[in-house]
């Protein structure tokens, strides 16, 4: 397939995550303080852990190429980029103190039960399938924050995140640079390697990407959906 056959077959896991119930009940909270105090940690968990995933891609692939395109990538996001002079954890570490939360609170972080499964998963993913298919998961994990593809449903992640806590927190966009941010990155980083899927997965290896990316996008619905679960349980 070349890219846009690429773009146009993954943006259909995509799409039928978010209306999957368990993204549907997500968005449909309310947002309180504890409820979004609860988000930003486990997302600064999936956040750190995801630095994590890419190295053992690399390590997979023989192909220089993708190595330096990886390594473009997580320059962007551990040091430097037009959204952060000091990488995008820092992001999330501005978007907390918001709440009140502090560096060492969210560094301290543990995840709930649902978060951990979906570490270990993803883990297990990018560890253990054929670098093609880890990379393509990979990569897709952050196209739930595409707009352009979500556009019908009310944006992607952050965008919709956005939109819920200016309307139930009351806050402005210099509070959620998290939010700010990503809805604008993960544009760029969704393109990132489509030209290399075009390139380096060979045709009876297809299948096999769609189905991993599928699959962590089941990882994904339950780490959205044990945080809805959990965020239920807060005032």
């Amino acid at each position: 397939m070349n890219a846009q056959e690429w773009r146009a077959k993954l943006s259909d896991v995509v799409k039928a995550w978010r209306l999957s119930p368990e993204a549907q009940d997500f968005y449909s909270l309310k947002v309180t303080p504890e409820r979004a105090k609860l988000y930003m940690l486990q997302l600064s968990i999936y956040i750190r852990n995801r630095r994590n995933y890419w190295p053992q891609v690399a390590a997979n692939c023989p192909e220089m190429k993708v190595k330096q395109r990886i390594l473009a990538h997580e320059y962007e996001e551990l040091v430097e980029d037009e959204y952060s002079a000091v990488g995008h954890l820092d992001l999330v570490f501005r978007q907390a103190h918001e709440l009140g939360l502090s560096v060492e609170e969210v560094l301290n972080a543990e995840p709930i039960p649902s978060t951990r499964a979906a570490v270990y998963a993803w883990w297990w993913l990018a560890r253990n399938r054929p670098w093609q298919e880890a990379l393509a998961a990979s990569t897709t994990a952050e196209w739930f924050n595409d707009d352009r593809l979500l556009s019908e449903y009310g944006g992607g992640n952050c965008s919709s995140l956005f939109r819920n806590w200016t309307r139930d927190l009351g806050f402005r966009p210099e509070q959620m640079p998290n939010f700010t941010a990503h809805s604008k990155a993960d544009e760029k980083h969704s393109d990132m390697f489509l030209d290399i899927l075009e390139a380096f997965v060979p045709a009876e290896a297809e299948k096999g990407v769609i189905n991993t990316v599928t699959e962590s996008y089941e990882i994904i619905k339950e780490y959205f959906g044990g945080m809805a679960t959990a965020m239920k349980r807060l005032p």
